[in-house]
């Protein structure tokens, strides 16, 4: 009786075994499915659902298995297998349900640059930590110190730059300006303005002997320059200037950063023959007629503008473009250049010339803000005829004479430092030069017999 008892508990236990790895071994396939299923749609809930329905599958079994065995006498054996089993499962189930990552770890330059206020350093190799080379390490040493070092804040953009090196803009032109002329009667005629029909200022100009307002560097002139500034601000708006050239001589109209936009250029004809009455008897112009006629250009040399053939001191003229269409009609007030200055200067009329514009100007100066050259033009036309001959020729003035003296006591100086002083240390001290080096060879190296150290036949 006893010996069928160890023998029923030895079936039992070994039965008990069987389901046991039975049910490992149906654990283990459902973990490996449901880790199939998480990686193709990430749902965990599933994988939990389907471990769950396998553990109480397993304890389903156990369950019959113990039902079967009641009357045996090894029910607390089952027992701890059952336990057992239930506790791994358990154990498993909590493995299972752990949270996911939220992100895949990738290798990135995350990983390996700490982030810093300032543009990291180029990455580089260390010569001993990365085993580098001894030529590329001393490669490395040399080439390091021409490699630039990023800058902290980045370069400025182009629009940027073009916007805080601008030139001054005009927001509105008026239909009709009236540009000041050199007046004796004011208290410094080589100043002036240009305003509107109203009164209201535009630019204000002054023209100086020297250039000292111009930036960069310009060409030498012996003519003197006209300053445009803003009224108010004072800032610069734009210059011009007469320039000599081989050729001839032309106006130059500059922006304020030193640049050539347009330039005037002047031509006198003389007519033989019979002069003009009005101009033989008020200005004295008696030699033949003298006509003029004046071409304003852009940077390109391409003519934008140009007048008609005028006479000497002309009271009133048009601009029209190369086509003919009309851009500005110009007119004095009533006063003429040659006019000295009068006794009482209370009642005399100050010098301006009026300009009007036409209401739709062609070309490029139908923008009512790219107007302005032909005052600029007007103002450099009222300072030559202040100097101009009845023959129409400009002489000289005072700060064009005094340039002149100036460049040729500038060029002499040159020349003589360049070539005069050379000549001149050359032939006083030439002969004691030549004279000392010749004592000093017969100290240094004598003259002595030569004689041949193998005796031929």
């Amino acid at each position: 009786m006893v010996s069928s008892r160890v023998l029923l508990s030895a079936l039992l236990h070994h039965f008990a075994c069987i389901t046991w790895a039975a049910a490992e071994t149906v654990a283990a396939s459902s973990q490996a499915s449901v880790a199939k299923l998480n990686a193709a749609s990430g749902v965990q809930r599933l994988e939990a659902a389907s471990l769950a329905f396998h553990t109480r599958s397993m304890q389903s079994a156990h369950l019959r298995a113990n039902s079967k065995l009641k009357s045996s006498s090894s029910h607390g054996l089952r027992a701890n297998v059952f336990r057992a089993a239930r506790s791994v499962a358990r154990a498993r189930l909590q493995t299972q349900q752990a949270p996911a990552p939220l992100y895949i770890p990738t290798m990135g330059l995350a990983n390996v640059t700490e982030p810093t206020p300032y543009p990291p350093p180029p990455p580089v190799l260390h010569p001993w930590e990365d085993h580098q080379p001894f030529d590329t390490a001393v490669g490395n040493y040399l080439i390091s110190g021409f490699i630039a070092q990023p800058t902290v804040t980045p370069p400025p953009s182009q629009s940027s730059l073009d916007l805080a090196f601008a030139c001054p803009a005009l927001l509105t032109w008026p239909s009709e300006v009236v540009v000041s002329a050199p007046d004796p009667c004011a208290p410094d005629q080589w100043k002036g303005s240009w305003k509107g029909a109203d009164g209201s200022d535009q630019i204000t100009w002054t023209t100086s002997c020297i250039d000292t307002t111009s930036p960069g560097i310009t060409p030498p002139s012996i003519s003197p320059l006209t300053t445009y500034t803003i009224p108010g601000t004072g800032d610069l708006f734009g210059t011009s200037q007469e320039r000599q050239t081989l050729t001839g001589s032309f106006i130059e109209i500059r922006d304020c950063g030193g640049a050539a936009i347009y330039t005037i250029e002047e031509k006198v004809y003389k007519q033989t023959g019979a002069p003009d009455p009005t101009a033989c008897e008020k200005y004295k112009s008696c030699d033949g007629v003298i006509y003029f006629q004046y071409f304003v250009k852009d940077k390109q040399g391409k003519v934008v503008a140009l007048t008609p053939y005028t006479t000497i001191f002309q009271d009133a003229f048009d601009i029209t473009d190369p086509a003919g269409g009309l851009i500005v009609q110009i007119s004095r007030n009533g006063w003429s250049p040659p006019d000295r200055k009068p006794d009482d200067c209370s009642s005399a009329q100050p010098r301006v010339w009026n300009l009007k514009y036409a209401s739709s100007p062609p070309g490029i100066w139908s923008t009512a803000t790219n107007q302005w050259p032909f005052a600029a033009m007007m103002t450099m036309l009222s300072h030559r005829d202040s100097a101009r001959a009845p023959n129409g020729h400009v002489h000289l003035e005072a700060c064009e004479i005094m340039k002149s003296v100036g460049y040729l006591g500038i060029i002499s100086f040159v020349a003589c430092c360049c070539v005069c002083t050379p000549m001149v240390v050359f032939l006083v001290c030439s002969a004691p030069l030549l004279r000392f080096m010749g004592e000093l060879e017969q100290k240094l190296l004598p003259k002595r017999m030569g004689k041949p150290s193998i005796y031929g036949n």
